[in-house]
């Protein structure tokens, strides 16, 4: 079946879509839930993943003392609303166009972002960064992808399992805290 005949509900186009989701939120250390690709339809939904509230990413971050850019979390939420349509692009050549709603979000944080950057050309980097994620991880995508299409559902702890990263990988970066870090593993 070529791309065009494939039908608008491909499951694997969903499986991919919501994978890309869930890999790239977690190779960017945001706080995530579960995945599923069980159609909701109450809302409409053919799937999704779940990715905490910015300031509860932040709170995480620095709880592990990282310190970011102010807009950090920001770029990451974008990334991953992106990643949804963009792994369907990269992977499997085309999108079904179920991003509308990735879309509009995208576009509500756009507006949170403190720089003055030039949305247009930010937007257009941050997709060419999210693509080269996708090409980086795309062997995990597939897994999850492939696991999603088995099971429907998966938790956030399977998922972390199957990617191999979560929140818990931050690494502290701050100097003081880094001093702080390396005199309590010293002996006294």
């Amino acid at each position: 079946m070529s791309l065009d005949d494939q039908p608008l509900n491909d499951p694997r186009h969903t499986a991919v879509h919501e994978a890309g989701h869930a890999v790239i939120a977690r190779v960017l250390t945001l706080m995530c839930g579960g995945a599923s690709i069980v159609p909701d339809h109450e809302v409409g939904g053919a799937g999704h993943s779940i990715t905490a509230d910015p300031l509860e990413c932040e709170a995480e971050w620095l709880k592990r003392g990282r310190l970011r850019h102010e807009n950090a979390v920001w770029h990451a939420r974008i990334i991953t609303y992106m990643a949804g349509a963009e792994s369907e692009v990269v992977i499997l050549g085309s999108t079904q166009g179920g991003d509308g709603d990735d879309r509009y979000q995208i576009a509500l944080m756009s507006e949170e972002l403190t720089t003055g950057a030039d949305w247009d050309r930010l937007e257009a980097r941050l997709r060419a960064m999210t693509r080269t994620l996708i090409r980086r991880h795309r062997v995990l995508i597939e897994r999850v992808a492939d696991t999603l299409l088995a099971k429907g559902k998966l938790t956030a702890k399977q998922l972390d399992r199957l990617v191999g990263r979560s929140v818990n990988d931050v690494k502290v970066n701050a100097p003081t805290l880094l001093m702080m870090s390396r005199a309590r593993r010293r002996p006294a």
